[in-house]
């Protein structure tokens, strides 16, 4: 309650600039006499009791001051009496009174915009509203509100406006026909189009996405658009457990506007048995070259934010990726993938093994050198030369690349022994609770770097200098 009230205060402090700024501003007549405004948001409630019931909601959330300037760019949302009424039916109030202030508050500024929106520049996209939702006890985010202009203008896709382009000193006003409850996932989820078919799908197959929908517990949800959903379901053939873990790999803790977001990799709901362990997927975002997941989808809306969580579209369906996938994606593994596509390295068709669910070498362990194990390898083994990838011999390559893959096991940091045998040689492991070091034949010594990431047909760990043989 105390960091509600916290960043309740916030709110009015920042609010009440603008009343500041209305006093500054007033006009004056010719003898330099104040001239105070009469039709402000709360002016044009007093003067139409049709409002009555919202006005009383307003000075129960203590926002009548901030609303009755003079000046200002608001678009107020305002429902109409019998929108008011049922929403305190549907709710089991009595009347205003019996509504939190805190509720109030958020209330009445999930029907405040701070910029100005006639009728006529709503187009069918997402706003941000002036209520807001705490991330930590300091910062907050602001609720998103969903704007259809394909059937008439709807907000959050039920309530339309009766009367408007009303104006009011500081701002605009609209009469709405109904109450916009304070968003949830599943407001949007339902309400926008091109989220529907994903979500329609969703909670037909698994109770876990709904669990997620009715939680409290803040998540982030990646949604594909509805065309590229359909096409890639039409041609899908999942078992029911496979449609399970492909929805839940669409889930992640915390909520993470885009903002929050950064380069690397996270952990989803989707859940795989790899080799005899149970294990929660990762799943990784390039955010240097545009906000990607697993290098095949961008975030194509951002920050569809809800009371307990965030949506993030997509223009591309994710599917349960392979450690080739994040061979190919991870901005640290460039070097490492270089030389496994290497045009003399086809042969051994790395790829396309890495690739493989459930082939004879699945599932797999690889210990993925970064970019700069490669350029240190490359001053050990050509000290005089300004040497590339391209110049370490066929055969010489693919021994070190072997060096790195373990067939057949899928070791998390907990289960390392401490000597595994990969495709080349035996490697000497010494670990502690969240790091290892690896020794190779010539008593050489990489450290991990990111341990533990894990896909559909193995883990993945990677290390800061090349293991020679």
């Amino acid at each position: 309650m105390m960091n509600k009230n916290i960043l309740k205060i916030a709110k009015l402090l920042s609010l009440f600039g603008i009343i500041f700024l209305t006093f500054s501003c007033v006009d004056d007549d010719d003898n330099g006499n104040i001239i105070n405004g009469t039709n402000s948001i709360v002016n044009y409630m007093d003067k139409n009791p049709r409002f009555s019931l919202f006005k009383q909601l307003i000075v129960k959330a203590e926002l009548d001051g901030v609303l009755d300037g003079n000046y200002g760019t608001y678009t107020m949302l305002a429902p109409n009496n019998d929108a008011m009424q049922t929403y305190l039916n549907e709710n089991a109030y009595d009347s205003v009174a019996q509504i939190s202030s805190d509720l109030a508050y958020d209330l009445v500024n999930y029907h405040l915009l701070e910029a100005l929106n006639t009728e006529s520049t709503f187009v069918t996209s997402y706003l941000s509203s002036v209520s807001t939702v705490a991330l930590t006890d300091s910062t907050t985010t602001n609720l998103s509100l969903l704007v259809t202009t394909e059937d008439g203008i709807l907000f959050n896709g039920e309530v339309g406006i009766v009367e408007g382009d009303i104006d009011v000193d500081n701002g605009i006003f609209h009469e709405i026909d109904g109450v916009l409850d304070l968003p949830t996932l599943q407001t949007f989820l339902e309400a926008d189009s091109n989220f529907s078919a994903f979500y329609n799908e969703a909670i037909n197959t698994t109770s876990d996405f709904q669990d997620v929908l009715s939680s409290t517990d803040f998540h982030t949800l990646l949604v594909p658009s509805a065309d590229a959903f359909t096409t890639f379901w039409s041609s899908a053939n999942f078992t029911e457990e496979e449609k399970k873990q492909f929805f839940n790999y669409h889930i992640q803790d915390s909520l993470l506007t885009s903002d929050y977001l950064v380069t690397g990799y996270r952990t989803t709901h989707a859940q795989e048995t790899i080799g005899n362990e149970d294990y929660l997927l990762n799943i990784y975002l390039n955010k240097d070259d545009g906000l990607i997941y697993n290098g095949v989808s961008y975030i194509s809306v951002q920050d569809v934010v809800a009371t307990n969580g965030v949506i993030h579209g997509l223009d591309e369906t994710l599917s349960l990726p392979t450690l080739a996938d994040f061979i190919n994606a991870d901005l640290d593994l460039i070097n490492f993938q270089s030389s496994l596509t290497r045009t003399d390295q086809a042969g051994e068709d790395y790829i396309n093994r890495l690739n493989t669910v459930n082939g004879t070498e699945a599932p797999f362990t690889i210990f993925a050198p970064i970019d700069t194990a490669f350029e240190s390898a490359l001053l050990e083994l050509y000290p005089a030369e300004a040497a590339t990838i391209e110049d370490i011999p066929t055969d010489s390559l693919t021994s070190i690349l072997n060096n790195h893959l373990v067939t057949n096991n899928a070791y998390a940091l907990e289960n390392l022994p401490s000597v595994i045998n990969t495709l080349k040689s035996q490697l000497q492991i010494a670990k502690t609770d969240s790091t290892f070091t690896l020794t190779d034949a010539q008593q050489r010594s990489a450290n991990s770097t990111s341990v533990d990431i894990k896909a559909k047909n193995g883990i993945l760990h990677k290390i800061d200098t090349l293991m020679f043989y």
